[in-house]
């Protein structure tokens, strides 16, 4: 057993000392093949800098040695060092058969920069020089998929399931065309891909976006059924919990989508979107008392969701606590982008404590971005009414019309603030 070997071995039983021993007797006797192999083995193992050193005495000996640059290079990215592995990769030259790994290598370094139209360019080159060569077209396909460019992303993974490749590189090629056809809506298209990811290679993450795929094409049923298969498969999977109650939720069984909720948190205390759907779903249930906990837990792990604190403003609005509705929503005000609604509940809550004057405000301030919700107009309108605000009032009344032309209520107070008018 040569050095290597015996390095290999003594990193497999975690001695650490006896390894290095045998590194550096490697680099001294060793051949040049089994450092070869050596640097493959320690390379993959992740010691990126005894990779690093063997490449580098193989390329005093090797000096045209052009995969050793390129090697070195992809070291250089993994380690973050970017002008090093540049200039590494500048020393291949055009006219090197390893030029075309050297570009997609390039590639590689200008997309760790998001540089991802000069990562195009480097791959397109690539192409031209080796135009069936399938690792170039999964590299543009990966690409395009970051970029968010799904149809190009598309046609590089169906070549390659043309060509007979179910996998590249770990990455399940049915599962990418489903995640790219969902991302273009065309769920259908996107269901059967996911489908045939499920049949290749029955994972918890292929089962999970086909559920939620199902979901989008509100086919609830048929992503429960997968949702509880997954659960089953893999309970600390933790993701499908908030996913299945809701689903169920779309269902009416809301017990089962509370006790699923339940199972989740036994799993995962941490998890503010199970908190939140568990919220809601009390709330359905008339648990009010829990759906308060709930909130604000989500609100400790998630301070910053103006989803949570929406809700949670709501409940605190259906239960009349007008006083702490209105501190969480002034708070949430704070920031310099909020959800409308917090306006409208803001208004709504002013109102209820007779402070007339904020409750102007607030609606002035929803009615930018909310002329186009019935609800909003309707409330606003009984506001007005009260206020005796003529003007302002048959401007919001003939926006409402507009939208619900055939409410009588509001057509008769139409006509009689014109008539009155």
């Amino acid at each position: 057993m040569h050095n290597g070997d015996k390095m290999i071995k003594a990193l497999e039983n975690n001695q650490l000392e006896e390894a290095n021993t045998f590194f550096e007797q490697a680099l001294k006797v060793d051949s040049d093949e089994q450092l070869y192999d050596l640097a493959d083995n320690l390379y993959h193992l992740g010691f990126l800098e005894e990779t690093k050193q063997i490449y580098k005495q193989l390329l005093e000996t090797y000096t045209e040695e052009d995969e050793l640059k390129i090697g070195l290079a992809e070291i250089e990215i993994e380690s973050n060092r970017i002008d090093e592995a540049m200039d590494w990769l500048l020393q291949v030259s055009e006219m090197s058969e390893s030029y075309p790994q050297a570009l997609l290598v390039h590639a590689d370094l200008y997309q760790v920069q998001g540089l991802y139209e000069a990562s195009e360019q480097k791959l397109l080159k690539a192409k031209e020089l080796l135009p069936e060569e399938p690792v170039i077209f999964f590299a543009l396909a990966e690409l395009y998929f970051s970029m968010g460019k799904y149809a190009q992303a598309i046609h590089g993974y169906e070549e390659l399931l043309a060509q007979g490749y179910n996998e590249f590189s770990g990455i399940t090629l049915a599962a990418r065309c489903g995640a790219s056809y969902s991302a273009l809506g065309d769920l259908e298209q996107a269901a059967l891909y996911f489908e045939q990811s499920v049949e290749e290679n029955e994972t918890v993450d292929a089962l999970f976006e086909l559920g939620i795929t199902y979901y989008q094409q509100k086919e609830f049923k048929r992503g429960n059924e997968l949702f509880f298969k997954l659960k089953k498969l893999d309970p600390s999977y933790t993701s499908v919990y908030p996913n299945l109650a809701k689903g169920l939720e779309e269902e009416n069984q809301l017990e089962k989508a509370n006790e699923v909720i339940r199972e989740g948190l036994q799993m995962d205390q941490y998890n503010d979107e199970l908190f939140a759907v568990g919220a809601e779903i009390a709330i359905k249930l008339e648990d009010e008392v829990t759906a308060e906990e709930y909130y604000l837990k989500a609100q400790a792990l998630a301070p910053d969701s103006e989803g949570v604190q929406l809700a949670y403003t709501n409940l605190l609005l259906k239960q009349e606590r007008f006083e702490d509705a209105i501190k969480r929503i002034e708070e949430a005000l704070s920031h310099e982008q909020v959800d409308p609604q917090f306006y409208w509940n803001a208004a709504l809550a002013y109102d209820k404590v007779e402070n007339y004057e904020r409750a102007e405000y607030f609606f002035k301030q929803g009615h930018s971005f909310l002329n186009q919700n019935k609800e909003f107009l309707k409330s606003y309108i009984y506001f007005l009414r009260e206020a005796g605000e003529r003007v302002i009032i048959r401007t919001v009344l003939t926006e409402y019309l507009v939208l619900e032309p055939s409410d009588a209520e509001m057509l008769e107070l139409l006509e009689a603030n014109n008539t009155n008018y």
